[in-house]
C-alpha cells in the first residue's frame, strides 16, 4: 500500500478484495462464518484481536440460559407467541422480535447437532424452564458455560471448513465512503506492531458489548468491545442508554443469578466497625427478606419497578446505598443462613416464602446451610468458583451491582444490517433487545443475527459489486481516509501529559459513577463536562497503541451515552429497564416509589455521532402480519424475493 506508515509503524495491505470480513471470535461470529461458508462459495476471513478473549468464551452464570420457542410437554407456543413476549419487554422492534423467534428452534437444533448437549428426556423432548420475563418454559441450558461450549463447538466447525482466522488483529477503523454511503474495508492493528488494510465488500462486526465503558463490570478483563469504532463512523445506535445491571462478584467476574440466590445466602456489609447483616434494615420481616433474595435468582437484573413493596431489586438498591453512600464493602456468605433480628424475626427454612420452600423442596435442597443447598441444587455453581481459587465453604464472596449486558447497541434491520450499507452488527454489539428481555434471549439473538446476516450477504450481496469494479480507486480512497484518520492523533506528545491508560481509567470511573444503574440529570451533566475536559487534556504517547485506540473509542462512546441519557431525561423520561432515574438532587435515598416510564415503551431512542450527537425517539416497528400461505412463501423463497421485501 502506498502509505509509508501510520503513527510510525508500517502499513500492509491484503492483496485481494474479500467478499466478506467477520470481526470477532465468539459464538455469534463463528456461527455467521459457518452459515456464510455453507451458502458459498465466498472469499472471506475472520479477524480477531485474540481468539480466546471473547465474552461468550469467558462468561456465564449459575445455569447460563438459551432462550427459544418451547418444544416439550404441553406448552402451547409458537414463533408469534415468543415474538410477542420479546416485543412486550418494551422499546423493541417487532419485526426483529419475529425474526429472533422464528429462527430460534433452527439455531437451537443447529447447536444441538454440533454437540452442545442441551438436555432432553427419554423421548427426545428438550425440556425447558422459566427464566426472567418468561411466561412459559422456553429456557434451556447445559450449565454455567453454555456460551463457552457454543463457541468451542462452532470454532471446531470453522476449522473443519478451513475458514481463515487472522488472529492478533484488532479493528481500529472501519473504512467507509460517505458519498455512497457504504463500508468497503477495515484498518487494523496487527500484533501491536504494524497495521493492515483489508478491503471487503461486506463486514460483519461481532465484537460483543462495550465492556470498556465501565471501571467495574461482570465482563471478563479481556473483553473491551468495539462499539466506539462504529460510533466514529456516524452509525445509528438504538437504545444506547439501556443495559442490564445486577449483582456480580468482584474478585472473579461472574454474575450471581439463579442458584446462587435461590439457596438464600446471607448478605453482609463490612467496614472498620465490623460486619452487619445490612438487609435487615431494608425489610420489614425475615420472610420478605428471604423471599427477595430467593427471587433475585429469577429477577437478577436490577429493575426499579421491583424496589417498592419489599421487591427483589431492593437488594440492589441497598447495596448501592451501603457501598456508594456509606463506603462499606458488600459480601455474600454461603456458609450461614441469614440471621435476622428481633425486629424482623429470625430466619427459619420452615417459615420462608411458600414458593421458595416449594422450589427447594421439589429440588431436594432443604439442607441446613446455603452452601449445602447450593451443592445439592447446582454443584457446578460451587465448583465454578472453586476452579478460580474461591472456596465458598471457607470465605465470603465480595459483590457489587455491575453492568453485565448492553441491551442497546448498533441499530440494525431485519437482516442485521446497520444504517451503513454492507455493514452488519450481530451479537451484543447489535441493539436488538429494547429495555427488558427474557434471560437467555441474547444467546439466541447472536445466533439468529449471524444466520440472517450470512443469508443476506450470500443471497443478495454476492452479485457483482460495481463499487469494486476499479480496485485502484478503492485503494486510493482507503489511503486518503487513513491519512485523514491519522490527524486525530497529531496532538499527542512525547512528554508533558497523561498517558492514554491514565485517561482511560478516569473515563471508566466517570461512567461507573454517573451512567450506571442509578442516574440523575445533575450527575450526568457534571460527568459530561468532565469528559469534555478530558478530551482537551494533553496526552503523552506511552508506546501502547492498543490502549491509545481504546481511549479514543471509549471517549466517543461515553459522549454518545451521556448525551443520550440527558436527551431521555429532557423528554421527561422516567426510570425503566435496569436504570433508576432520580428525580431530585438528594443523595439517592428514595422517599417514595420511583416513577417508572410507561410512555416510551413503544419508542426506540436512536443516537448518532455526526459532528454533534443527534438523538431521536421513533416508534417501534410493530410485529408484522406475515404471509404464511405456503405456495406463496415457497415462490418468494425460490425467487429470492425474501431479501427485497419485508
Amino acid at each position: 500500500m502506498e502509505l509509508d506508515n501510520f503513527l510510525g509503524r508500517n502499513v500492509f495491505m491484503e492483496d485481494t478484495v474479500l467478499d466478506a470480513l467477520i470481526v470477532g471470535s465468539g459464538a455469534a461470529a463463528y456461527n455467521a462464518a459457518v452459515h456464510l461458508y455453507d451458502r458459498g462459495p465466498v472469499n472471506f476471513a475472520i479477524i480477531t484481536e485474540n481468539r480466546l478473549w471473547g465474552t461468550s468464551r469467558n462468561t456465564g452464570s449459575d445455569k447460563q440460559t438459551y432462550y427459544k420457542v418451547a418444544c416439550a410437554g404441553k406448552e402451547g407456543d409458537s414463533p408469534r407467541n415468543m415474538a410477542e413476549t420479546l416485543f412486550d419487554g418494551g422499546s423493541m422492534d417487532g419485526d426483529i422480535a419475529l425474526c429472533e423467534a422464528a429462527h430460534s428452534l433452527e439455531e437451537f437444533f443447529h447447536l444441538a447437532a454440533l454437540r452442545v448437549d442441551f438436555p432432553h428426556n427419554t423421548y427426545g423432548e428438550f425440556a425447558g424452564y422459566k427464566t426472567d420475563h418468561d411466561p412459559l418454559q422456553r429456557a434451556s441450558s447445559i450449565g454455567p458455560y453454555t456460551s463457552k461450549k457454543m463457541t468451542e463447538q462452532l470454532e471446531m466447525e470453522v476449522k473443519r471448513r478451513d475458514i481463515r482466522i487472522i488472529d492478533k488483529t484488532r479493528l481500529i477503523k472501519l473504512l467507509h465512503d460517505e458519498k455512497v454511503p457504504r463500508v468497503y474495508g477495515a484498518f487494523c492493528l496487527v500484533h501491536d506492531e504494524h497495521f493492515a488494510v483489508y478491503l471487503a465488500k461486506n463486514i460483519i462486526v461481532a465484537t460483543g458489548g462495550p465492556a470498556g465503558l465501565y471501571r467495574n463490570t461482570v465482563y471478563p478483563l479481556s473483553q473491551f468491545g468495539s462499539s466506539g469504532i462504529l460510533a466514529r463512523e456516524g452509525i445509528n445506535f438504538a437504545n444506547i442508554t439501556e443495559w442490564q445491571y445486577g449483582i456480580g462478584s468482584v474478585k472473579f467476574r461472574w454474575n450471581l443469578s439463579g442458584s446462587y440466590q435461590q439457596v438464600i445466602p446471607r448478605y453482609i456489609a463490612l467496614d472498620d466497625k465490623g460486619e452487619e447483616e445490612f438487609l435487615c434494615s431494608y425489610f420489614s420481616s425475615i420472610g420478605n427478606l428471604g423471599r427477595a433474595v430467593f427471587l433475585k435468582g429469577y429477577e437478577w437484573p436490577f429493575n426499579p419497578a421491583k424496589i417498592a413493596g419489599q421487591g427483589s431489586s431492593m437488594i440492589d438498591y441497598a447495596i448501592y446505598r451501603e457501598k456508594r453512600l456509606k463506603g462499606r464493602r458488600i459480601y455474600i456468605d454461603f456458609m450461614h443462613n441469614p440471621l435476622g433480628n428481633d425486629r424482623i424475626g429470625i430466619f427459619n427454612l420452615d417459615t420462608i416464602d411458600a414458593s421458595a420452600y416449594t422450589y427447594l423442596a421439589n429440588s431436594n435442597a432443604l439442607q441446613a446451610t446455603p452452601l449445602e443447598r447450593l451443592k445439592r441444587l447446582n454443584p457446578l455453581a460451587y465448583e465454578l468458583y472453586l476452579s478460580h481459587g474461591i472456596d465458598l465453604a471457607k470465605e465470603y464472596l465480595e459483590v457489587d451491582v455491575l453492568p453485565q449486558h448492553h441491551n442497546g447497541g448498533v441499530e440494525v434491520n431485519i437482516w442485521w444490517e446497520t444504517s451503513l450499507a454492507h455493514l452488519f452488527a450481530i451479537g451484543e454489539c447489535a441493539g436488538t433487545h429494547g429495555i427488558k428481555r427474557p434471560g437467555g434471549s441474547a444467546l439466541n439473538s447472536g445466533q439468529v443475527g449471524g444466520l440472517r446476516a450470512a443469508s443476506f450477504i450470500a443471497g443478495h450481496y454476492l452479485k457483482d459489486d460495481a463499487y469494486f469494479a476499479h480496485p485502484r480507486a478503492v485503494f486510493d480512497k482507503a489511503r486518503d481516509e487513513i491519512k485523514n484518520f491519522e490527524k486525530e492523533f497529531e496532538h499527542i506528545g512525547q512528554n508533558g501529559g497523561s498517558t492514554p491508560g491514565d485517561i482511560l481509567l478516569r473515563v471508566q470511573e466517570i461512567n461507573t459513577a454517573s451512567a450506571s444503574f442509578i442516574r440523575s440529570r445533575e450527575s450526568t451533566e457534571k460527568s459530561l463536562e468532565q469528559l469534555k475536559a478530558l478530551e482537551q487534556e494533553p496526552l503523552v504517547y506511552g508506546g501502547d497503541l492498543r490502549e491509545l485506540f481504546q481511549l479514543k473509542e471509549t471517549m466517543l462512546l461515553s459522549r454518545l451515552l451521556h448525551e443520550a441519557i440527558l436527551y431521555y431525561i429532557s423528554m421527561n423520561g422516567k426510570s425503566r429497564g435496569s436504570c433508576l432515574y432520580l428525580e431530585d438532587k438528594d443523595d439517592g435515598i428514595l422517599s417514595k416509589e420511583p416513577a417508572t416510564d410507561p410512555d416510551y415503551r413503544d419508542m426506540v431512542l436512536t443516537s448518532a455521532l455526526r459532528g454533534s450527537v443527534i438523538n431521536k425517539l421513533r416508534p417501534v416497528h410493530p410485529i408484522p402480519e406475515s404471509d404464511t400461505w405456503f405456495e406463496e412463501v415457497w415462490r418468494k423463497y425460490r425467487d429470492g424475493e425474501i431479501f427485497t421485501s419485508s
